[in-house]
């Protein structure tokens, strides 16, 4: 009956379900276990959707632990992005001299299992993300009437995640590196992702060569995506 349930179980709650009990640590720390994940993760997220467990030693155990990955199903990973505006000053600003125009929002990324993604930008920060992310994946809705978010694909070559997001009125592609331990205040394995290109392009052409409308943003200073829990 256990075996039977687990595979329900969101892929990250595995680990804490071991810490039940021996009887619990026996069912979900078994190679025919980790198999099962390897193939939810893999053959789902990968480019090539191979296994090839023999590069690991033969261990599936290896494979989950060191095998470049997304976290998905307890958790969504955010960037924070702060600008500062310059400040247009004329007969009505009202706007002390010397003050700084801050702007401050963020960038979600919640990963499925089946290769989607909910992507949202808002200046919401997580705290007030946390519930909204959790009731929209409980109501299998894409949209809020606090935030607007977007479903998008994702896959995995190597370390290197390549996310397609498709708005109304253009297309997006990001390109991220796995971070294998993670970054300072999100430490753990596959906790950070890098962003390394941001591109957009209303054809959805993002061929660097060809494409007549791609269009390349800035990086942040501090390109980082972090894993937060939502439970």
């Amino acid at each position: 009956i256990v075996h039977f349930i687990l595979p329900f179980l969101p892929i990250e709650q595995y680990a804490t379900c071991a810490l039940v009990s021996p009887h619990w640590k026996n069912f979900t720390r078994t190679e025919l276990v980790y198999k099962e994940l390897c193939k939810r993760c893999y053959l789902q997220q990968s480019k090539r959707k191979t296994l090839h467990v023999h590069r690991f030693n033969g261990s599936y155990h290896t494979m989950l632990n060191s095998r470049f990955r997304v976290k998905t199903g307890c958790g969504f990973y955010v960037l924070k992005c702060t600008k500062i505006k310059k400040i247009q000053r004329d007969m009505w600003t009202e706007i002390p001299v010397g003050a700084i125009l801050e702007s401050t929002y963020y960038r979600y990324m919640n990963f499925f299992e089946d290769g989607n993604l909910l992507y949202a930008l808002s200046s919401k920060p997580p705290h007030e993300i946390i519930p909204i992310f959790r009731q929209m994946k409980e109501n299998g809705s894409e949209s809020h009437s606090a935030v607007n978010a977007v479903l998008g694909k994702y896959i995995i070559q190597k370390d290197k995640v390549t996310v397609n997001v498709t708005h109304p009125w253009h297309h997006v592609r990001l390109v991220l590196n796995v971070l294998t331990n993670g970054y300072p205040g999100s430490v753990g394995r596959f906790w950070a992702l890098e962003l390394t290109k941001h591109w957009s392009s209303k054809s959805g052409d993002f061929d660097e060569y060809w494409s007549r409308d791609l269009v390349e943003y800035k990086v942040p200073s501090e390109p980082i995506f972090r894993f937060l829990r939502d439970w």
